[in-house]
């Protein structure tokens, strides 16, 4: 069954469950609801809460909360309104499932469920704990702990006495909301460092050559995935990304490979060439109906070698004008030739990336084809080693960010066994590999749930926290001591968010 649809079917189910049973579980002294969720109340538990309190220096930590929450806050609001900008220029072949958004284990296809369930269950019981902590350490009561079932167990709660929560001081208040999401991103920050640094110091190449993610079979079915490109023709090491990108072997011509499977090396023979992987309708290449899975072997009777030198010859080509294109059609190895007549650059990225187009596009030919050398999508190695252990922040961190959390959507954590096998470690494999993907699933864990929960949403921690930042900048700015006021912001601000939120799942599926 489709992954969206199990999941609207438990939905539906839950929440009828849920109705039935809720005339008893208002009458019961250990159960009650939370929305659509169940709470399992224990008042005994207390005393955990209570002697964490007088250990855990949660007054200093929840004022550094209160500044990471903040930052947190602004960070996710903007990376939301920037996320749905982009899904205004989706297509709906284009958008990625519904379940992708969804943070549930063995609903979301790439949240593994053993590393994805231990770590929301341990996240969500750390942030509800720390609520708890930070009010007993404020002197406030906590009434019970327990835990919340919304389908499945999904972590515990800690409910502190609501009459002296809404009396307290609104900085006091504050506190409390901002500790929950505090400690998800402060861990999720502590473990970023730890693989970063410990554990990628403790790990090496064992060669330094391409590892191949996927392979075209058609072309070259004697390089399978999840195999490391050692040497091609006389480019080897380090030099085999510049075959790759910059190769000067004569296209269709077959040149001798060697592999690295993690255990053994062994040559094979593989075709050169770039390889056309598919053609955009409507566009000149898939108006002559030039096959997929085809070496590229010359335009206009200039030899293609490779990227670049398919880029200057297009660039140097009007839009318009009638071209002829070879290609060596796999696997039956038929040379053909297509005549068409090329489009603009321009066209293209005003249909499918218009905030990269540029005027001068309209100079460039383009003919929409989409390719890779040899049909070989991978990774140098150093460049997946830096990938895998999060060393990207300390380059760029705005997009090492987006990349560590982008991991499990590439395929790259849990780090794949035969990735894995490319790489020398210090002890075990199996115990070191198993180490790595329980710390990033922490950190993706802690990080997405500290974040999102820090959005100025009335249904989140960062609704309240922003609501009472609010009242307490009113005592300095007028404008902002009036309740009234406040719920204003706050109710716009929660709509906000839920357009947003809305806008990225609904609109790349309909336009």
């Amino acid at each position: 069954m489709n992954g969206i649809y199990l999941f609207v079917v438990l939905l539906i189910s839950w929440i009828a469950i849920v109705y039935l049973l809720s005339p008893y579980i208002k009458r019961s002294k250990h159960f009650s609801l939370f929305g659509p969720a169940i709470m399992l109340k224990f008042v005994k538990n207390r005393g955990v809460i209570e002697g964490i309190s007088k250990k855990f220096p949660a007054k200093a930590f929840s004022k550094v909360s209160v500044i990471v929450v903040i930052i947190a806050g602004i960070v996710a609001l903007v990376s939301l309104i920037y996320s749905a900008y982009l899904a205004s220029f989706i297509r709906p072949s284009q958008a990625p499932p519904v379940t992708e958004f969804l943070g549930l284990p063995g609903i979301n296809p790439v949240i593994p469920i053993g590393y994805g369930i231990v770590a929301l269950v341990v996240s969500v019981v750390v942030h509800e704990m720390m609520h708890g902590v930070t009010a007993k350490r404020h002197g406030l009561k906590v009434d019970s702990v327990g835990v919340l079932f919304f389908i499945v167990p999904v972590g515990a709660f800690v409910e502190p006495n609501e009459t002296e929560m809404m009396s307290a001081d609104p900085v006091i208040r504050r506190r409390i909301f901002a500790a929950g999401p505090g400690v998800n991103i402060i861990i999720g920050i502590i473990l970023a460092i730890l693989i970063s640094t410990v554990m990628f110091s403790s790990a090496a190449p064992v060669h330094n050559g391409v590892y191949v993610q996927s392979s075209d079979p058609q072309v070259n079915p004697s390089i399978p995935a999840g195999n490391e490109i050692i040497a091609i023709g006389n480019y080897t090491g380090n030099n085999v990304t510049t075959a790759l990108i910059n190769s000067n072997l004569a296209p269709g011509s077959n040149v001798n490979v060697s592999l690295f499977n993690g255990k053994n090396v062994k040559q094979v023979e593989a075709v050169a060439g770039i390889v056309i992987v598919s053609t955009l309708p409507g566009y000149p290449a898939a108006n002559v109906s030039v096959p997929s899975n085809s070496v590229l072997l010359s335009i206009n009777h200039t030899e293609i070698r490779n990227e670049t030198v398919l880029t200057d010859v297009l660039d140097a080509i009007p839009p318009g004008t009638t071209i002829s294109m070879t290609v060596l059609v796999m696997p039956s190895h038929t040379v053909r030739t297509f005549n068409m007549t090329t489009t603009s650059a321009y066209r293209y990225y005003a249909q499918y990336d218009p905030s990269a187009n540029n005027p001068a596009y309209r100079d460039y030919s383009f003919v929409g084809i989409s390719i890779s050398y040899m049909g070989i999508t991978g990774y140098q190695m150093n460049e997946l080693r830096n990938l895998i252990f999060l060393r990207e922040f300390y380059s760029n961190p705005v997009e090492g960010f987006i990349e560590a959390i982008g991991l499990p959507f590439y395929g790259l954590n849990p780090v794949p066994v035969s990735m894995a096998s490319m790489f020398s470690v210090p002890f075990s494999p199996l115990i070191f590999w198993g180490m790595l993907n329980t710390f990033y699933w922490f950190f993706w864990i802690n990080i997405l749930l500290g974040i999102t929960n820090a959005l100025p949403f009335a249904f989140f921690d960062g609704g309240q926290f922003f609501r009472d930042t609010l009242t307490i900048a009113g005592r300095k700015f007028r404008s902002l001591s009036n309740e009234k006021v406040v719920n204003q912001i706050m109710y716009f601000m929660s709509f906000l968010v839920f357009f947003l939120i809305l806008w990225e799942l609904i609109v790349p599926r309909i336009i």
